[in-house]
C-alpha cells in the first residue's frame, strides 16, 4: 500500500503537535507505522489522545527534544525559524518540513484526493463531504480544520483510496496539494498580513484551482473542468424548522431531491449545496446523500451549545470575519429573538485592516460586548486592538471586557434576570475554549 511505504522507516518529530492540524497528521503518521514524537507548550485533548496511544509529547521546545534516531522534524507555520528543535534539527542534519508541504506529501499517497478550500465554510462542508462517503462505503481517510461533532474527531484512518481534506489557504499553504477534486467554497479579503491585497488572494485561488482536475466553486475561476454550482445546483423553497431548514435542490433546473438540515446558519445551506455536488460528482446515491446531510450535526465551535446559564442557552460560533459574524448573527436571530452577541477579535493585523467592515457586521447588534483581542502570532499593532474596535462602533448597549472572569459574571447576571433568549459568544481565539471551562466548574 502506498500510504504504509511512505512512512516506511519513519521516526517524526512533530514541533507543535497539539495543533489541529499537526495532532492529525501525527494520528495519520501513526497509524501508517511511523514512529512519533513531539512537543507543544501546551495540552490539550488531541494532545492526551495521542499520549494514550504511545506518542512522548514534550512540554516545552528543547533541543534535547531532537535526538539523532529522529530522520525527520515536521513543523507548523507557526513555528519561528529560531526554535531551539528546528534549529538542532539542522544541526544534526535532520530532514525538516512544513506541515503544509507534509500533508502535501501524504495525499499523493491516495488515489482520490478531495481537497475544499475557500474563507468560509471550509470545515463544516470538509466535515459534510467526509460523512456523505464514509455512509457511502468509500471509507475515506478525513482530515478536517475543527472536529465534527458526529465522528467525535478530526482525523479519521480511513483506506488508501480516497482522503478528504480541508485545504487551509494562508500563506499559500493549499498549493502543496493537487487534488483529483478541488472546493472553493467563497474567496474574500482575508489573511491580508501575508496576502497585502485581494488581488493576490484571488491569484493564489486561482493556482489551487489550476492544480486540481476538477474544481467545483462558484466563484468566477476559470476551468476545464468546471462545476458551477451557482449554475448546476440551486436551492429553492427554503423554510425554517426547529433548530434547522428544510429546502428543494434543484439541478440544472430541474428537481432533484428535497433535504433536512438540522444545524442554523443559512450559509451552511451553501455548504451544503457544495457536498452534494461533490457527493453527485462521485456517484454517490440521492438517499445516502440525504440521510446524511439530515443528520449531519455540525463541528464543535460552529454553532455549538456549550450549555446554559439560568435555562439561558450559551452557543459558540468560530465566525472571525466580518462575513461570519454577519451570517452567524443571521442564523442564530432566525431561531432566538433577543441575543447578547460577545465577540473576540483575531489578530491585529485583520481586525485594523477590516475595521470598517468588523464596525460594519457588528453596528446592527442591540446587545455586544467586545473581549481583549486573541494576538495568535502577532504583536500588538495600535488601530487593531479590540479596545480601538471598541471606540470605533457607537452603540449604547455596548461593553468592553478584557477580563474572562468578570466577562462570566456579567452573562451570569444577565442570565439570571433573564435578559436575553441567548447568549453568542464569536471569535477563532481562547476566549470560547476559556468559557466553556468556567461553565463546567
Amino acid at each position: 500500500m502506498k500510504i504504509n511505504k511512505f512512512f516506511n522507516n519513519l521516526n517524526i518529530f512533530f514541533v507543535g503537535i497539539g495543533g489541529i492540524s499537526m495532532s492529525g497528521l501525527a494520528k495519520i503518521s501513526l497509524e501508517n507505522g511511523a514512529r512519533v514524537s513531539g512537543s507543544d507548550i501546551s495540552t490539550n485533548d488531541e494532545i492526551t489522545r495521542l499520549q494514550a496511544q504511545g506518542v512522548v509529547v514534550f512540554g516545552n521546545h528543547s533541543a534535547k527534544n531532537i535526538t539523532s534516531d529522529i530522520n525527520l522534524v515536521v513543523y507548523s507555520g507557526a513555528i519561528s525559524t529560531s526554535n531551539p528543535e528546528l534549529v538542532r534539527a539542522k544541526e544534526l542534519n535532520i530532514k525538516t518540513m512544513e506541515r503544509s508541504k507534509f500533508l502535501g506529501q501524504i495525499s499523493r499517497c491516495y488515489n482520490h484526493v478531495i481537497a475544499i478550500s475557500g474563507t468560509h465554510g471550509k470545515t463544516t462542508t470538509t466535515a459534510m463531504i467526509a460523512e456523505i462517503f464514509a455512509n457511502a462505503g468509500k471509507n475515506p481517510t478525513i482530515h478536517l480544520g475543527g472536529e465534527s461533532v458526529n465522528l467525535h474527531q478530526n482525523t479519521v484512518i480511513g483506506g488508501n483510496d480516497y482522503i478528504i481534506l480541508e485545504a487551509c489557504e494562508y500563506r499559500e499553504s493549499f498549493l502543496q496539494l493537487n487534488p483529483e477534486c478541488g472546493v472553493i467554497t467563497n474567496i474574500e479579503s482575508d489573511h491580508l498580513d501575508y496576502y497585502k491585497n485581494y488581488k493576490n488572494i484571488i491569484k493564489a485561488f486561482g493556482k489551487f484551482a489550476k492544480n486540481s482536475s476538477i474544481l467545483v466553486t462558484n466563484e468566477h475561476i476559470e476551468h476545464k473542468k468546471l462545476v458551477d454550482v451557482k449554475k448546476t445546483f440551486a436551492p429553492k423553497n427554503i423554510c425554517v424548522k426547529n433548530h434547522g431548514y428544510l429546502f428543494d435542490v434543484y439541478k440544472n433546473n430541474s428537481f432533484y431531491e428535497k433535504f433536512e438540515l438540522n444545524i442554523i446558519g443559512r450559509h451552511n445551506i451553501d455548504n451544503a449545496i457544495f457536498a452534494i455536488a461533490v457527493a453527485d460528482l462521485y456517484g454517490i446515491s440521492k438517499d445516502i446523500i440525504h440521510s446524511s446531510i439530515a443528520s449531519f450535526r455540525g463541528c464543535k465551535r460552529r454553532y455549538e451549545l456549550i450549555g446554559d446559564i439560568w435555562q439561558t442557552p450559551i452557543i459558540i460560533d468560530y465566525a472571525h470575519h466580518p462575513t461570519e459574524i454577519s451570517n452567524s448573527i443571521r442564523g442564530v436571530s432566525e431561531h432566538y429573538k433577543s441575543i447578547l452577541v460577545v465577540f473576540q477579535p483575531h489578530t491585529y493585523s485583520r481586525t485594523k485592516t477590516l475595521l470598517d467592515d468588523f464596525a460594519k457586521a457588528l453596528a446592527s447588534i442591540d446587545n455586544l460586548i467586545i473581549f481583549k483581542t486573541y494576538p495568535a502570532r502577532e504583536n500588538e499593532i495600535i488601530g487593531g486592538r479590540a479596545w480601538d474596535l471598541f471606540e470605533v462602533l457607537k452603540n449604547p448597549n455596548l461593553a468592553y471586557i478584557d477580563d474572562i472572569k468578570k466577562l462570566y459574571g456579567v452573562i451570569h447576571d444577565a442570565c439570571y434576570m433573564k435578559m436575553y433568549d441567548c447568549v453568542l459568544i464569536l471569535g477563532a481565539g481562547d476566549l470560547a475554549t476559556n468559557f466553556c471551562k468556567l461553565l463546567q466548574n
